[in-house]
């Protein structure tokens, strides 16, 4: 009986070990792949902000990531990975991620993108030109 018992034990110490090596990999792995556009000044009145300013480091999501508001005043990671379109093949600069902070909702059917960048935010990873570009995103 007690060597049932001690079996028993081991199995569910396993699966709680096992569990919480899946959830802390799921939650530290969140990074997303999508595409961004961007917008011009003014940037306010905004869905989150009202005509308060937010500065320049700042982005609009699409209405799914918006999820209602709660998404405002959340910070996400932004790289360039690749151009979407052949009039700007290599429009990425290689500087890196560009964190900019969420203050507005993209509006349904206007949105091309899955974050839409303000302008300076966009220019920061990625020739203007192009308009649009392929990227990697996630929450910070």
């Amino acid at each position: 009986m007690a060597f049932q018992f001690k079996n028993s034990s081991l199995a569910l110490i396993s699966l709680f070990i096992v569990i919480m090596s899946l959830l802390c990999s799921s939650s530290a792995s969140a990074e997303s792949s999508g595409t961004a556009t961007y917008y011009t000044p003014p940037y306010v009145p905004s869905a989150c902000y009202g005509f308060e300013d937010e500065g320049v480091m700042i982005a609009a999501l699409s209405e799914g990531l918006f999820n209602g508001g709660a998404a405002c005043g959340q910070y996400y990671q932004v790289t360039c990975v690749s151009g979407t379109n052949q009039g700007t093949p290599h429009p990425c600069l290689g500087n890196g991620p560009v964190t900019v902070r969420i203050v507005d909702k993209c509006p349904a059917g206007a949105c091309r993108g899955t974050i839409d960048l303000s302008q300076e935010a966009f220019a920061s990873i990625a020739d203007t030109a192009s308009g649009s570009i392929n990227i990697d995103f996630q929450q910070v």
